[in-house]
């Protein structure tokens, strides 16, 4: 708070005062009051103005300087309603009262806001595990009926999993903080975990499959790191071309364990690369031929941030796609387990 912007906010109550003064002086001197009172009368009323102004200025100065060293410190901004310091004039507790009345009703609205979130998530679970019994039934038809068609209901089923397991994952990701442990995981369970999954994808389609060098303990959470590779296969099993191959291998250093998707597929546009983890991007490859949500890799890339792992994409166009995902050791991997 600066000093002439003070002055200048309380120029009219100057001009008043300063008339007030004269207006003082002349009555006196229209009594013929002996000049040294008169003048001593003005002395004392100008003395008066300046000690009033520059103590409201102190005043105001100390509480706006406090308050805002406080709100720099705070790392919960909300907060400073109950941390700013008392005020010693009017303005400053009618601004605490007016702050502390807003951010009561924001809070009121929150909470209304994640009891709404949270219904909508039960939802969402009760749905899907209500929407798996009649999948699981088809499965189980075709199963006892095997032929072309059985083969082609088993493979849109798949989809139909993967879409309903998108669906409860992104529900879930907008309260990850309730629903994850970090703890270590050998990425070679999970691996091999999530393979199974596509395990008649890759006989059917005749996918050579490479998996090397993967046994390595990360700190992350299981479920969320099986999700997160279930979406980047998928992925990868789109974008096929002839004589198709995906390697998964990792690579530890000093600093962090780099567990690498690569695959020999079409590849991704350069000019697509920077926005492939934006929500609902779908991208050339998406729009022209495989009717893609542009979820997947907006949920990969939002549940590596939350799990603190890193997630870079590599690809050109014709030799295929690297997808990267960075689990940090040392001081990282202990920032992690702390907000555990």
């Amino acid at each position: 708070m600066k000093f002439k912007d003070f002055i200048k906010e309380k120029t009219i109550i100057i001009i008043i005062y300063i008339f007030i003064i004269f207006l003082i002086a002349f009555i006196l001197d229209t009594f013929d009051l002996i000049t040294p009172a008169l003048v001593m009368v003005v002395f004392l009323l100008v003395l008066f103005g300046i000690v009033f102004i520059f103590s409201g200025f102190i005043q105001r100065k100390n509480f706006y300087n406090q308050t805002l060293n406080i709100l720099d410190h705070l790392d919960n901004k909300s907060l400073i309603t109950e941390a700013m310091p008392e005020a010693y004039f009017i303005e400053g507790e009618m601004l605490k009262k007016i702050l502390r009345t807003t951010e009561k009703y924001k809070r009121e609205q929150i909470n209304k806001y994640k009891f709404k979130e949270e219904e909508f998530e039960e939802f969402m679970e009760l749905w899907v595990h209500e929407i798996k019994t009649p999948l699981s039934t088809i499965n189980l038809i075709t199963e006892n009926n095997p032929g072309k068609v059985s083969d082609s209901i088993k493979e849109e089923v798949a989809k139909i999993n993967n879409y309903v397991e998108l669906i409860l994952f992104y529900a879930r990701s907008q309260n990850l903080e309730k629903d994850y442990i970090i703890k270590n995981t050998n990425l070679k369970d999970v691996i091999n975990k999530v393979m199974i999954n596509f395990k008649k994808d890759f006989i059917l389609k005749s996918i050579s499959l490479d998996i090397h060098n993967i046994d390595y303990q990360v700190k992350t959470d299981s479920k969320w790191l099986e999700f997160i590779s279930k979406q980047i296969i998928s992925n990868s099993l789109k974008y096929l071309k002839e004589n198709p191959k995906i390697s998964i291998y990792a690579k530890k250093n000093k600093e962090n364990i780099t567990l690498y998707f690569e695959d020999n597929g079409i590849g991704i546009d350069k000019k697509d690369l920077p926005r492939i983890f934006d929500k609902g991007f779908t991208g050339q490859n998406g729009r022209s031929k495989y009717n893609s949500t542009g979820m997947g890799l907006y949920l990969v890339k939002t549940l590596c941030d939350k799990l603190s792992h890193g997630v870079t994409v590599e690809s050109e166009v014709g030799k295929g796609t690297i997808v990267k995902i960075t689990f940090p050791l040392g001081s990282m991997t202990k920032e992690i387990e702390r907000k555990d």
